[in-house]
């Protein structure tokens, strides 16, 4: 997993991908030589479209007035602070609770968080994310950065 993950940010590109195995710490820790600020987030009570948006917009350091929708979440997204470094690397911990729950609304997280990838990657920063998820088949659409489990 290491590897991977190095090879990803060292390429310099975003992207929003899937992973069915915990991603460590020891893994994230090539995010920083590459000016990567790195945000996990735990999604293990997240079920609906409300708890997701409530997880994330803390960590993130959305605005008071985030209006807790895809729209707004976008917006969000594009105008998230790299505090001068080169971009984020955003872990999705333990979302295949929402994913099985809503997985409409699990689309139009991933489709959201894919829009800004393409906005970042337009003005040169990277935004990468990371989604850890038991199965592929909860977002089989989605890159894969891990082998499936044994």
């Amino acid at each position: 997993m290491n590897a991977v993950l190095s090879t990803l940010i060292r390429g310099g590109k975003g992207g929003v991908f899937r992973c069915h195995a915990e991603v460590s710490d020891k893994a994230l820790d090539a995010a920083a030589p590459a000016g990567l600020r790195v945000e996990k987030i735990g999604l293990q009570g997240a079920r609906d479209k409300n708890a997701f948006l409530k997880a994330v917009a803390k960590p993130l350091r959305f605005p008071d007035y985030f209006g807790h929708n895809w729209d707004a979440f976008y917006d969000c997204l594009i105008d998230l602070e790299h505090e001068g470094g080169e971009g984020i690397l955003v872990l999705l911990r333990e979302a295949s609770g929402f994913a099985r729950a809503e997985p409409e609304e699990f689309a139009a997280a991933v489709d959201s968080l894919q829009d800004a990838v393409d906005f970042w990657d337009e003005d040169g920063k990277m935004l990468l994310v990371i989604v850890e998820l038991e199965a592929p088949v909860l977002a089989p659409d989605l890159p894969e950065i891990s082998p499936r489990p044994a």
